[in-house]
């Protein structure tokens, strides 16, 4: 289920278009992203936009995604908010609207995004965004990992994954993740101890670490007897990543800080 989550990009920084490059058709700068060359994709992205083609919209997604991720969301705002009067229903492009929108600090532009994107996911017709189970809603830089936060589309059942956390670029070796989820095991214990009352959802903000033999490290940060809200878990994460908040028993995992 957690595999369903996730993505992966690369944290690149690019360059600006030089005068005098070649002629690029867009195929070729999308070639160039999907290989991973995203320095040279931007400028090429820029260079066409510089010609003003007559449908901009492709290049503007990609030449602001990639801004996204070289963390200029300064630069790729206005990319953007062209893009969503070019195609007012795309997907892709509300989630980098609620991206932007974080980074500003503008929560009453995110939540909207955040509505929209719910909206078109409930509404469409498209078979690919239909089969979408989460979006990708922020990114967060720390002192040695940068991360990749998704929310899932769909909270419904017994075993609930709300928030995953991933590091970007994956770690080569052991998985490492950040999630927030609620699994029956749990809140039956919550009822039994009549800590809440039954029918309660308790939800968990634990870091997962890959061992061998197919086992893994669970690691409880904290409860939330409600849905909580991902500012409030936003900060216990970057806590996590600076050392300054622990697991409620036993030693962090020193991935993420060590």
């Amino acid at each position: 289920m957690l595999c369903a989550c996730l993505a992966s990009a690369a944290l690149l920084h690019a360059d600006p278009a030089r005068a005098g490059d070649p002629p690029v058709a867009e195929s070729q700068a999308v070639a160039l992203f999907n290989s991973g060359h995203h320095q040279q994709a931007l400028r090429a992205f820029d260079q066409i936009l510089a010609g003003k083609p007559a449908d901009p919209a492709e290049a503007l997604f990609y030449a602001s995604t990639i801004r996204l991720e070289n963390a200029d969301w300064q630069t790729a705002r206005p990319m953007v908010e062209r893009l969503m009067t070019l195609r007012p229903a795309l997907f892709a492009g509300w989630e980098l609207m609620v991206q932007i929108d974080q980074a500003a600090g503008d929560k009453a532009g995110r939540d909207d995004a955040i509505t929209q994107i719910y909206s078109i996911w409930q509404t469409t017709t498209n078979p690919e965004v239909r089969a979408r189970t989460a979006f990708l809603r922020d990114r967060i830089v720390g002192a040695k990992h940068a991360l990749l936060a998704y929310q899932r589309l769909d909270s419904d059942g017994d075993d609930i994954i709300r928030f995953v956390f991933q590091p970007v670029p994956p770690p080569d070796g052991p998985r490492h993740l950040i999630v927030v989820r609620a699994d029956r095991s749990t809140n039956e214990q919550w009822w039994q101890s009549n800590q809440v009352p039954d029918g309660t959802v308790v939800y968990h903000l634990d870091t997962l670490e890959q061992l061998p033999e197919g086992k893994e490290a669970v690691r409880t940060y904290q409860f939330y007897v409600e849905p909580p809200h991902y500012d409030d878990v936003r900060a216990k994460v970057a806590g996590i990543l600076d050392g300054s908040v622990r697991p409620l028993s036993g030693e962090p995992d020193p991935f993420w800080t060590k």
